[in-house]
C-alpha cells in the first residue's frame, strides 16, 4: 500500500533514464544558446529566439535540481542521491557560464533599439519582465571592462561571510555549565534556545554569559569582518550609482527606501506596546528585575498533547476554510498526493521547506513528531506551497518565482488564520493562553525584533558611509542602545549584552532582515480583513498568489489593498499585536 507521507518522485521522473535524458537536452540546447552570443543587438528574432531557449533549459532544470536535491535531503549518506545531487549542481553551474552573456548583451545595446523591438515584435512581450529589468538597471551597470573585473573578484566577495560561518561554527568553543544537581549542561548555538527556556533563572543566566562572552572573545575579529562587509556593500552602492547602500538593497528586494523608513518609523511611534509586554513577562515570571536571558522563557506550565498528522491535517483544513473552498480542495488533494515527506528519518535533513517544482507540484519536508509547534509548521509550509502552485499554474517559468519580499506572507497567513481557529474553538483556558503566547511570541521576534536589527544595520551603514570610523565598542554601544529603546527601562543590560549583535548572520547579508517585519506586517493585515469578512478580499488574495513575480512586488501586494510605504499596514500589525497582549492578561 501507497504511503502518502513520503515524497513520490516519479512524479518529477518516471525512470532515472528520463532523469538523464533532460541533462542530455539541456547540455543540447546550452549549445544552441551560445550560438547567439554576440548577436542578440541584431534583431528581435535573435532575442526572442535565445530566450525561448532559455526558458526550456530553465524548465527542464528546475526538475532535473529538484529531482536531485529532494532524493539527497531524503537521504544524506546515500551515495547514489550524492552523486545525482551533485550532478544536478553541476549543471545549475554550466547553465550559468553559458548564459552569462544575454544580461551583459542586452545592457549594452542602445536603450531605443531595444525598446523598438520590444514594441515591434509581440513575442517579447513573454519576456518583457525580465527585459525591462534590465533597462531599469542600467544606471547601475558600468563599463564592460569593470564589469569583467568585478565579476572576476565575484567569489571574494562573500569572504567575510565564510570566514565568520568558519568562526562562528567550527572555531570557537564553548565551556558546558552545570545545572542545580550538578549535571553539565552542553553551551552551543544548537542548545541556546533550550537553555534560555530553562526554568531555571541560573542555568539561563549561565547559559547567555558563557554563550555570548564566547563571542566576546573574538569580537575584535568578528568586528573587522562585518565593518568590512559593510565597506565593501557601500563602496560597491557608490560605484554602481545608488546613493546608498541601503537603495541597493531594497532595490534588489524590490522595495523602495520609503518602505525601510515607513517601517522603522512606524514601529518607533508605537515602541511603548513592546515596553507594556516586557513589564507583563517581568510581572508573569515574578521577578524583582528582567534581563535579556529571561526573554524567552515561557512564563506558563504548558503541556503539549501530540497530535495525529491525519488530526492535524484535518485541523488545518478547518481553519483555513475562509480562504474558499478551492483552496481547500486542493490541499486536501496535496495531503493525499505524495506532497510532503512528513517524518523523520534516518539521514534526513532537518527542519522544514517547500520546494517548487515547475510542471509537477510542490515538495514539502517535514520532520512531524505531534508538536503544537509541528502543527503549525503543516499550515506555514502548505502555505509556501499553495503559493508556489498558484503561481506554476498561471505564470511561465521565468515568472513563477516570487521575491523575499512576498515569500513569507502566505506561509504566516495560515498559521495566524489556524491560531485563529484553536483560540475560538477552544474550551480550554490554559489552551488559549498557551496560543496567544505563542502568537505574541512570534509577533515579538519577527516584527519588533527584526526591526531593532534593521535599524542596528542602518545606523552602522549611515555611519560608515557617513565617514566615522567605527570599532567594536561603538558597535556594541550602538546594539546595547538599541535593546533598551526596544524592550524598553523594565530591561536590565548586562555587560555581555553588548555582544549579542556578533551572533547576528544575516547581518552579514546587508539589509535582508527587514522583509521579516514586512512580511508579518502583511500577512496580519491579510489574515485579519479575511477573517472580518471583508467582501471580495479572498478572490484578490488567491489572484495575488497566482501573480508569482509577473509584477513588481509592491504592485502585486497594491491588488489586495497593501501599501508597504503607507505606516497603516504596520499599524495594523502593531494593533493586532497589542490586542492579542490585552487578551492575554484578561485571561491571566
Amino acid at each position: 500500500m501507497e504511503n502518502k507521507f513520503e515524497w513520490k518522485f516519479t512524479d518529477i521522473y518516471k525512470t532515472k533514464e528520463d532523469y538523464k535524458e533532460d541533462i542530455k537536452k539541456v547540455k543540447e540546447k546550452l549549445e544552441e544558446i551560445v550560438q547567439y552570443k554576440g548577436k542578440l543587438k541584431d534583431s528581435s528574432e535573435n532575442i526572442y529566439k535565445c530566450y525561448k531557449i532559455f526558458e526550456e533549459i530553465v524548465e527542464m532544470d528546475c526538475k532535473i535540481y529538484a529531482y536531485g536535491m529532494l532524493q539527497y535531503h531524503k537521504n544524506m549518506t546515500n551515495q547514489e542521491s550524492v552523486e545525482l545531487f551533485k550532478e544536478a549542481e553541476e549543471l545549475d553551474n554550466k547553465i550559468d557560464e553559458k548564459t552569462a552573456f544575454m544580461v551583459p548583451e542586452l545592457t549594452d545595446m542602445d536603450t531605443n533599439t531595444l525598446e523598438k523591438y520590444m514594441k515591434e515584435d509581440k513575442r517579447l512581450q513573454r519576456y518583457s519582465r525580465r527585459i525591462n529589468e534590465i533597462l531599469e538597471n542600467k544606471k547601475h551597470i558600468l563599463s564592460k571592462e569593470i564589469e569583467e573585473v568585478l565579476s572576476k573578484f565575484s567569489d571574494t566577495f562573500n569572504g567575510c561571510e565564510n570566514a565568520y560561518s568558519v568562526l562562528t561554527n567550527a572555531e570557537i568553543e564553548f565551556p558546558s555549565i552545570k545545572d542545580s544537581d550538578g549535571n553539565d549542561l552542553e553551551v552551543n548555538e544548537a542548545e541556546y534556545s533550550k537553555l534560555l527556556e530553562n526554568k531555571d533563572r541560573e542555568v539561563r543566566r549561565k547559559g547567555a554569559t558563557t554563550l555570548v562572552s564566547e563571542y566576546g572573545k573574538y569580537i575584535n575579529t568578528i568586528t573587522e569582518l562585518y565593518l568590512n562587509t559593510v565597506k565593501q556593500d557601500t563602496k560597491i552602492a557608490k560605484l554602481r550609482n545608488y546613493k546608498s547602500s541601503l537603495e541597493k538593497a531594497v532595490i534588489d528586494d524590490e522595495a523602495t527606501v520609503k518602505v525601510y523608513e515607513t517601517l522603522l518609523k512606524t514601529i518607533n511611534e508605537h515602541i511603548g506596546i513592546n515596553h507594556e509586554y516586557t513589564s507583563l513577562k517581568k510581572k508573569l515570571l515574578n521577578l524583582p528585575d528582567i534581563h535579556m536571558y529571561d526573554m524567552s522563557i515561557n512564563p506558563f506550565n504548558q503541556t503539549d498533547t501530540p497530535m495525529d498528522i491525519e488530526d492535524a491535517e484535518e485541523l488545518v483544513l478547518k481553519a483555513l476554510a475562509p480562504l474558499g473552498t478551492e483552496y481547500v480542495n486542493k490541499l486536501k488533494e496535496a495531503f493525499n498526493s505524495n506532497w510532503m515527506d512528513a517524518y523523520q528519518s534516518p539521514n534526513k535533513r532537518g527542519g522544514a521547506y517547500n520546494m517548487p517544482v515547475y510542471g509537477v507540484h510542490p515538495y514539502v519536508l517535514l520532520n512531524y513528531t505531534g508538536t503544537s509547534f509541528d502543527v503549525s509548521s503543516i499550515a506555514h509550509e502548505f502555505g509556501h506551497a499553495m503559493h508556489s502552485y498558484y503561481s506554476d499554474k498561471n505564470q511561465n517559468v521565468l515568472e513563477h518565482s516570487y521575491t523575499l519580499l512576498l515569500a513569507e506572507i502566505a506561509s504566516t497567513v495560515n498559521e495566524i488564520l489556524l491560531a485563529q481557529y484553536r483560540l475560538d474553538n477552544s474550551t480550554d483556558k490554559q489552551e488559549k493562553i498557551a496560543l496567544l503566547y505563542d502568537r505574541i511570541e512570534t509577533v515579538k521576534s519577527t516584527l519588533f525584533t527584526q526591526a531593532m536589527f534593521a535599524e542596528f544595520e542602518q545606523e552602522v551603514h549611515s555611519r560608515i558611509e557617513n565617514g566615522e570610523i567605527l570599532n567594536a565598542e561603538k558597535l556594541g554601544n550602538i546594539y546595547v542602545d538599541l535593546c533598551r529603546k526596544y524592550y524598553g527601562e523594565d530591561l536590565v543590560i548586562d555587560e555581555y549584552n553588548k555582544y549579542n549583535w556578533t551572533r547576528v548572520n544575516h547581518f552579514f547579508r546587508c539589509f535582508y532582515v527587514y522583509k521579516y517585519a514586512t512580511g508579518i506586517s502583511c500577512a496580519i493585515d491579510i489574515a485579519s480583513r479575511i477573517l472580518s469578512g471583508e467582501e471580495g478580499l479572498v478572490e484578490k488574495y488567491i489572484n495575488m498568489l497566482k501573480m508569482g513575480g509577473s509584477k513588481k512586488s509592491l504592485d502585486i501586494l497594491k491588488t489586495v489593498g497593501i501599501d508597504l510605504e503607507d505606516s497603516r499596514t504596520y499599524e495594523n500589525a502593531l494593533k493586532f499585536y497589542k490586542n492579542d497582549i490585552e487578551k492575554l492578561e484578561e485571561l491571566i
